[in-house]
């Protein structure tokens, strides 16, 4: 039986399982018949064999000499608690305020008088932490960003399905156009349980209103995601004045060079050169336009931050300048180098890398997740003003290794679990009808040293000359 086989029987599929910091609670989000709801699970110490108390001790994974305490495996958990959830699913889901923004619903075993114990649930008003969240939040009029711009209240929104992709990256539509989808992108109450115990939802937030104002405020081009211009906000429970939560784009069903690049391998197809060519033109452009037009960066340069317009051109996405693919980083972001510009004869300049053997340092948050160099020390916050040059050849690299990925069509599920750049190697298996020059210019891009790598206007003049 599959672990969510009784919830979908209700129409229901369960999305998410996360706990909290404290190792004492575990959340599922479920979604089903129009509505999205969060359930609890909280240990009972007092009831080591509760659901509540196994699901939070295998999950948390917390010892225990009990194994009716526990679960076998994670199947069985997962299996546990989303039939746990059905069990509830239409009783509460039917409850006029179980949609309300702050509530989550505690799942939990009645005291054992009739075996085996009956599956109880509560609706939770979590208003405080909710008020909190609506706290960090700015008006939209705080906000850097092109007037006018419509805003739309997050109750409103009709939730189709998780996406993917930052935070909280959702299908919506609105009640009155059901046919028109958007995707909502933001920092809802799930992202909010997730990363408030940390302190990182402030800095989450921060995340999402930079990379708002950025798309907004850079010049526009051909193959740059355009800015929303639509606000999504809300409110605190008996205050009515708006905050922005996320923004709306329209929902493009082409998906990503990465998906169309996995679609043809599932087939056993090659993507026709003409079009490698023109996507290959197409990133070059973005990126080339991101550092010599804006004056800025991405950061996150990979094939699945390209996304496929309703002509099947490319377009960059996901600005949010706070996290890096390891799989097409370049080896000098990674936190352990420092760069200085040597004057040569003329007006040229090299770069000089220096590996840093000083104390720990950090200027990105205590909060922030991951465990890469960038995460700690963010080279791209350092070298953007001083050393755009540094930034620029950082980025071909990033560059080079997805038109690798376009041109070469490997399985990309096989880089996740890559933990460093240096361990992909970009040979050229099943590649013979690659010309050789498109190669070679692909390995320009991919010199360990930056020095030796092709600019972006070169770049972009020789993938304009192929595409012809």
């Amino acid at each position: 039986m599959g672990e969510q086989e009784a919830l979908k029987a209700l129409g229901g599929f369960g999305e998410w399982i996360w706990g909290d910091d404290a190792e004492t609670t575990v959340f599922g989000q479920a979604f089903g018949e129009g509505k999205t709801l969060i359930f609890r699970f909280v240990v009972d110490n007092t009831r080591p064999q509760s659901i509540a108390t196994r699901v939070v001790n295998y999950f948390h994974d917390v010892e225990t000499n009990d194994p009716s305490a526990s679960f076998p495996d994670r199947a069985s958990m997962r299996t546990e608690i989303w039939s746990a959830v059905a069990k509830v699913w239409t009783e509460c889901s039917i409850k006029p305020t179980v949609e309300d923004l702050d509530v989550i619903i505690d799942v939990y075993e009645a005291r054992p008088t009739v075996s085996p114990p009956q599956i109880m649930w509560s609706i939770c008003h979590e208003t405080e932490l909710f008020n909190n969240y609506v706290n960090f939040l700015l008006p939209a009029e705080k906000l850097s960003v092109k007037q006018p711009i419509h805003t739309v209240d997050f109750k409103r929104l009709c939730r189709q399905r998780q996406i993917g992709g930052r935070g909280c990256t959702t299908l919506v539509h609105m009640p009155s156009s059901p046919q028109t989808e958007f995707v909502f992108k933001g920092i809802d109450f799930r992202t909010v349980l997730s990363s408030y115990e940390s302190g990182h939802i402030q800095e989450e937030v921060k995340i999402f209103y930079r990379s708002t104002e950025l798309v907004h405020n850079m010049p526009p081009h051909p193959h740059i995601m355009p800015p929303t211009q639509t606000l999504v906000t809300t409110s605190k429970r008996g205050d009515d004045r708006p905050f922005v939560c996320g923004s709306l784009y329209p929902f493009i069903t082409n998906g990503t060079l990465a998906s169309n690049i996995e679609h043809s391998n599932q087939y056993d197809k090659r993507i026709p050169l003409p079009q490698k060519a023109r996507w290959c033109y197409q990133m070059t452009a973005a990126v080339a336009h991101t550092h010599l037009v804006a004056h800025t960066y991405h950061m996150d340069i990979k094939p699945g931050n390209f996304l496929l317009d309703t002509e099947s051109n490319l377009v960059l996405i996901d600005w949010e300048q706070s996290d890096a693919p390891i799989s097409t980083a370049a080896p000098e972001i990674d936190g352990t180098w420092d760069v200085e510009e040597i004057p040569r004869e003329g007006q040229n300049t090299t770069l000089q890398y220096t590996k840093y053997m000083g104390p720990g340092r950090r200027n990105m948050p205590m909060t922030t997740p991951g465990n890469n160099g960038w995460n700690r020390w963010n080279v791209f916050l350092e070298w953007e003003n001083k050393y755009p040059k540094a930034l620029e050849l950082a980025e071909v690299f990033s560059l080079g290794r997805s038109m690798w990925m376009l041109l070469r069509q490997p399985e990309l599920d096989g880089f996740d679990n890559v933990s460093c750049t240096e361990d992909v190697i970009e040979d050229w298996e099943s590649a013979e009808d690659i010309p050789e020059h498109w190669k070679r210019v692909v390995r320009d891009c991919l010199h360990h040293d930056p020095n030796k790598r092709i600019g972006l206007r070169e770049l972009v003049t020789f993938w304009e000359s192929e595409r012809q």
